[in-house]
């Protein structure tokens, strides 16, 4: 166990407290996992509806654990940033203790320095290197604190910065009275390429397309002594729909929680689809989430291997909030608000 009472200041600084919050939820966290694992193996032995209700009671569980923990996976981000930094100051100022005592070497050689002052400046030099080897040892220490809870350093430097196709506002609806500004000249097209696009991803990983801005239905003037509101659904509707996400519980599901267009979109691995998953058990155009004035909708298409909200296959399913919903290998947690 590190001591911080006994770091260089630079280490000092760096908070631990979020680490072993971390591990103490990492292990709940695998607790849940297990009994999830060991509930499929004797999911023979037992009525269906027990085996859901079950495993929908451990995946929510399961959900409110991480929900707990990435907050603080953040901070622990943040701390191992400060880390590396402090170590990279000691490795520094190790180098620079180095090359102090191959100058007192050269001036001595030089004449500058007699035998005795030599040996006092090469005491001070070593007690110097000495105390940066402790202080690079206690962040190692360190670093190894910070590996108990994340996979490997490349998770710990992943920072929250969900990409553009994440936080893609919706277009908000037009104004009639306001005329919009001329659009901006079409970009000259690019030279054809012979290679897939450099950004394209893997097909097992999951990410979220560009949803396409579909033109709204020519608006139907409502017959005589028709209530003269508005329509129920589209841009100038009067209704309020709650906003809705995805939040993923897995690596199979992605990292950024996926915003919920109020309009139907497709799920699959196909890269046609809105939302693209990867993994076994996942087909071209899996399922689709469809909207309406009652809430989201999830539908299987007919799927071989199943679409599942809280462990139970559906054909059709209103979603409510905390709901688990599992297409092949991801699993998500969808949220109103």
């Amino acid at each position: 166990m590190v001591n911080t009472r006994d770091l260089p200041e630079s280490l000092a600084e760096v908070d631990l407290g979020v680490i072993d919050a971390l591990k103490a939820l990492k292990e709940e966290a695998d607790v849940l996992r297990e009994r999830l694992t060991g509930l499929e193996a004797v999911k023979a032995d037992f009525d269906p509806a027990v085996f859901s209700r079950v495993n929908a009671d451990y995946a929510r569980q399961l959900a409110m654990v991480e929900n707990k923990a990435e907050p603080l996976r953040q901070q622990a981000r943040e701390s191992y940033a400060r880390l590396r930094g402090a170590l990279a100051d000691i490795a520094d100022a190790h180098e620079a203790v180095k090359l102090d005592r191959q100058e007192i070497e050269l001036r001595r050689k030089l004449g500058e320095f007699d035998e005795a002052e030599y040996k006092d400046r090469l005491k001070a030099i070593e007690a110097a290197l000495a105390e940066r080897a402790v202080a690079h040892k206690q962040g190692e220490a360190l670093r190894g604190r910070f590996l108990e809870v994340f996979e490997s350093e490349d998770e710990l430097l992943q920072m929250d910065t969900p990409g553009p196709s994440s936080t893609q506002e919706m277009p908000a609806a037009e104004d009639p009275g306001v005329s919009a500004p001329p659009p901006p000249p079409p970009r000259p097209p690019s030279p054809p390429s012979s290679g897939p696009p450099a950004g394209e991803p893997a097909a097992a990983q999951t990410q979220i397309l560009q949803v396409l801005k579909m033109p709204e239905p020519p608006r139907v003037p409502p017959p005589p002594g028709a209530d003269a509101k508005g329509p129920s659904f589209g841009p100038n509707a009067t209704m309020s729909l709650r906003t809705a996400r995805l939040v993923p519980q897995n690596p199979e599901a992605g990292r950024s929680a996926i915003p919920l267009p109020p309009k139907p979109i497709s799920l699959g691995a196909d890269a046609a689809n809105e939302i693209r998953i990867g993994g076994p058990g996942v087909e071209a155009r899996h399922a689709q989430i469809t909207v309406d004035s009652k809430g989201y909708t999830l539908v299987d298409l007919d799927s071989k291997s199943g679409t599942r909200v809280n462990a139970e296959a559906i054909r059709q399913r209103l979603l409510r909030h905390e709901d688990v919903v599992q297409i092949g290998m991801a699993r998500f947690v969808f949220r109103e608000g």
